[in-house]
């Protein structure tokens, strides 16, 4: 099974080889960014970015799950 999913990581370790701040230095870079975007979105419920992207809060009915074991 491939794995395609980006993750800090992933995103850290690109930092740190392309910028060159040291791991935990990108890590942490990369911890404040998603803290700011996530407090942000609380705040407001809805933020932009320019040339990034957009990040919004989606209300989601609840539904039922189940138990792909015993149906």
């Amino acid at each position: 099974m491939v794995n395609n999913n980006f993750t800090r990581k992933i995103l850290s370790n690109k930092i740190h080889k392309n910028v060159g701040f040291s791991k935990n230095l990108s890590l942490k870079i990369i911890d404040d960014f998603f803290e700011s975007i996530i407090s942000e979105v609380i705040k407001s419920n809805k933020i932009k970015i320019s040339s990034f992207g957009s990040f919004s809060v989606l209300i989601k009915k609840e539904r039922v799950g189940r138990n792909p074991k015993t149906g």
